[in-house]
């Protein structure tokens, strides 16, 4: 080999331009902004500047294609998807170590907080990891946090990136969700200073947490994902003592079979509660996958008593660099069949609700969240057209309701590294994308019935673990109806402050039951952990008192709870 071919090699061998010719990188990458660039159906939708993109992301690509750094590359692949703000645009893949990989680099570190929002503006810890920084630093359950790293936190949380979110958040509201949990995660060994102030504590507390290896302990708790059973993707009861119908809905998924079998799941639960005489239900969509969007239009159908449009179904052109129509007709299911079928009068590529043979006239209330994705929207969609019907939920659905799917390779198999991403959109009657979120991150279905988030609400979310929505829910559709809970007034409880209080030894703590039931009083401290059980047990309607022996127990604020029936009361306490 002559010299000159030798220094050359040896140059680029240096530089790092052969090793990004050998790993594929730069071209891996190259291929997929070009066509995804001119594939993915909603750029215009979403405002997105594919030059500014590129320009940001591809000088990463090479610097990771330069160091021979995989894990670099994926990060900047992820950094790039998660800017469509689609929860069905996704890396999918045989490389799940490297993804394991990457989310240990830039987050494995906990600082052992997560955070939730209030309505009232205020950041609360709603989760202390037991022996981690935060713990050691004395922070509790319910500290509102009020500064990181010298500035306020809510201007701190707006620079949080999400790219490890399991699902591309499509919302703000998704976002700002994963940037509380994020905002207690850092690369290992990173430091944050942060101000915050307990309940009931007369000053705040600054403190400097170094990040700590939990694997991933807080973040797995944390995870924003759908999950179901494809077993039983179907769940009804009637809800007592309300009466109401409850339908947990979490797929519109299936093969030929076991679709079949979700209908008539669906369809026997609607004759049960018509059968029962229930005067209103509830369909719980919170953590639905979606599927096939045929299904989720014939569900829709047993709360109409007429057709009503459901969607045109459209794909991206590239010859005409436009979304059209699909140019064939959309089947539809037909009840008393179960088979699918062509309707010739309807227009190609239109979907329709019909009515179903049976229907249930009552109001209902549908509960979504950031779990309800894609197909699973639709019926959540079609209701809140019904003047009877009402979305109540925390927050809205995931605003990712494209046709799916389209793949583009980085590397074949058996690597298998390929992005998914929509090949079309759901248009309304107007020709307007519907669901998907825009570019100002807004879409989805959006509750016409916010539930409250307040201190309150997050001792009964994330202490007692009480569905606290499905509680809101049932409130709502009892409001609805015109229905006095009565009953529930009888049944009320009744938790008196303990005496004496503040105390050092012992306290006695006394309540009253409007009616028999199963009784629970428990001692938390203000990281939500249980300390002493004073009762367990079937309690008669009348009054009640324990003494609560504080030995062992440290100084500080605690907090107890009686749960009676559909009664949950808290009240504070401390042991000076």
């Amino acid at each position: 080999m002559k010299k000159w071919n030798l220094i050359l090699i040896v140059f680029l061998i240096n530089t790092g331009w052969l090793v990004a010719q050998t790993n594929g990188f730069v071209q891996a990458y190259d291929s997929m902004h070009q066509v995804f660039s001119v594939y993915y159906p909603m750029g215009d939708w979403k405002s997105i500047d594919w030059n500014t993109l590129n320009e940001t992301i591809r000088p990463k690509i090479e610097s990771a294609a330069e160091s021979n750094d995989t894990i670099a590359f994926y990060t900047a692949l992820q950094e790039y998807v998660t800017t469509t703000h689609d929860g069905h645009v996704n890396i999918r893949h045989g490389w799940e170590n490297i993804r394991a990989a990457s989310i240990q680099r830039q987050i494995g570190g906990s600082y052992g907080f997560i955070v939730a929002g209030l309505d009232d503006g205020r950041i609360v810890a709603r989760l202390i990891e037991p022996e981690s920084p935060a713990d050691y630093a004395g922070m509790e359950f319910g500290a509102e946090i009020l500064e990181v790293n010298d500035q306020p936190v809510h201007s701190v949380l707006d620079t949080i990136p999400v790219l490890w979110a399991e699902i591309i958040p499509a919302t703000t509201e998704a976002k700002k969700l994963n940037q509380y949990r994020f905002i207690g995660r850092a690369p290992i060994g990173h430091s944050i200073k942060i101000k915050f102030q307990n309940r009931g504590a007369s000053d705040p507390v600054s403190v400097t947490l170094i990040a700590t290896d939990d694997n991933l302990s807080t973040f797995n708790q944390t995870a924003i994902v759908p999950v179901f059973d494809p077993e039983s993707s179907v769940t009804a009861e009637i809800l007592q003592p309300s009466g109401f119908g409850y339908i947990k809905l979490t797929s519109v998924y299936g093969d030929s079979v076991t679709i079949i079998d979700l209908y008539t799941d669906f369809r026997d639960a609607i004759i049960s509660f018509i059968n029962s005489n229930v005067p209103g239900m509830i369909l719980d969509l919170r953590s639905n996958v979606g599927g096939f969007d045929g299904i989720a239009a014939a569900l829709s159908g047993f709360f109409y008593d007429e057709v009503a449009f459901y969607e045109y179904q459209t794909w991206y052109n590239p010859e005409s660099d436009s979304l059209e129509i699909v140019p064939m007709p959309i089947e539809h299911l037909n009840p008393a069949t179960l088979e699918f079928y062509i309707n010739p009068e309807y227009p190609y590529g239109a979907l329709y609700t019909e009515p179903q043979g049976v229907y249930f006239e009552n109001p209902v209330m549908v509960m979504v969240g950031p779990r309800n994705i894609s197909s699973g929207e639709g019926p959540a969609m079609m209701l809140q057209k019904l003047p009877n019907c009402k979305v109540v939920s925390f927050y809205g659905s995931c605003a990712s309701f494209a046709m799916v799917d389209r793949l583009h390779y980085f590397f074949p198999p058996p690597d298998g590294l390929f992005l998914r991403y929509p090949y079309g959109v759901s248009w309304d009657e107007n020709y307007i994308i519907q669901l998907d979120s825009d570019s100002t991150m807004t879409g989805g279905v959006i509750p016409d019935i916010r539930v409250p988030v307040n201190d309150t609400v997050i001792n009964q979310l994330y202490i007692d673990s009480l569905d606290v929505e499905l509680n809101y829910t049932i409130k709502i559709l009892q409001t609805t109806l015109g229905i006095d809970d009565l009953q529930a007034l009888e049944d009320a409880a009744v938790l008196e402050q303990n005496s004496p209080n503040p105390f050092s030894n012992s306290t006695r703590i006394s309540y009253t039951l409007g009616s028999g039931s199963f009784v629970s009083l428990i001692l938390f401290d203000l990281q939500g952990r249980k300390r002493i059980n004073l009762v367990n047990g079937r309690q008669e309607k009348g009054s009640y008192s324990v003494q609560l022996d504080a030995t062992g127990l440290s100084k500080g604020v605690y907090f107890y709870r009686l749960i009676a029936g559909k009664n949950v009361i808290s009240k504070k306490c401390l042991i000076e």
